[in-house]
């Protein structure tokens, strides 16, 4: 089996927001339970979808993640002194070394998170109500088809001990995934603008984290794009023009 990975690239907007400090206006909910942050959201919906078609119910493990959440798993899971875990895992925080102790997974160092971005999620799966490791038959499904979403692992060997088969992460940053763009960025298909109705305005809805996301162009979505054209320093009126789409796709 392959294991999907790429690096993984922040989208511009968090940039500038600290690691485990997104505001509630910058989450939204996810159909297996929790929250990411909201474009991403959209994706991963996306691929729940895709899931439950193929007949994987993804279930949720652990999704965003505050900086307190954070430090308390750090805690958990990690100590100054070296219990004799093997393989070892190191981490550095407070300018001390922290070893992972025995039977516990690893996680990031407080702050660092991908979970603390809202670009992050762990998932099992269901198995006749049950909630079931991630692995099988749904991994085989989640590797060859969360990249089309924008999903990847955050490596590619499972011999290491970073490698977690349950922990997908959204990597493309502000790019489209192939699910929306259907593998290239979708044609300019002229102005869009209050009025404005079919797939085209979904797809510009779904990039803007717009909810919902039915091809109506109304008033949230022209909120939102005025939002987004004053953030990319372009004159904040509510049309999408081929410099919008272009940022977008």
């Amino acid at each position: 089996m392959k294991y999907p990975y790429i690096k993984l690239v922040l989208p511009k907007a968090l940039e500038k927001i600290e690691n485990g400090k997104l505001t509630d206006a910058m989450l939204d909910k996810v159909a297996c339970g929790g929250r990411m942050y909201k474009p991403v959201a959209v994706h991963f919906n996306a691929l729940y979808k895709a899931a439950q078609e193929a007949g994987f119910k993804l279930r949720n493990v652990g999704d965003f993640r505050p900086f307190a959440d954070q430090m308390a798993l750090f805690q958990d899971r990690y100590s100054t002194k070296d219990e004799g875990r093997k393989p070892q895992v190191t981490r550095t925080y407070d300018g001390k070394t922290w070893y992972l102790k025995p039977g516990k997974a690893p996680s990031s160092t407080p702050g660092r998170s991908n979970h603390g971005l809202g670009l992050a999620i762990d998932l099992g799966y269901d198995n006749k109500g049950a909630l079931t490791a991630m692995g099988g038959k749904c991994l085989e499904w989640m590797c060859a088809n969360a990249p089309k979403y924008g999903f990847y692992l955050q490596s590619d060997d499972p011999k290491s001990p970073e490698f977690e088969a349950w922990h997908w992460q959204y990597c493309l940053g502000d790019k489209a995934p192939e699910y929306l763009a259907g593998g290239g960025a979708p044609s300019f298909p002229g102005n869009l603008q209050k009025g404005s109705t079919g797939d085209a305005v979904k797809a510009v809805q779904e990039k803007l984290g717009v909810s919902p996301a039915d091809g109506n162009f109304g008033d949230s979505t022209e909120a939102a794009v005025k939002a987004f054209k004053e953030k990319n320093g372009l004159k904040p009126d509510g049309v999408v023009g081929s410099k919008v789409w272009e940022l977008l796709f």
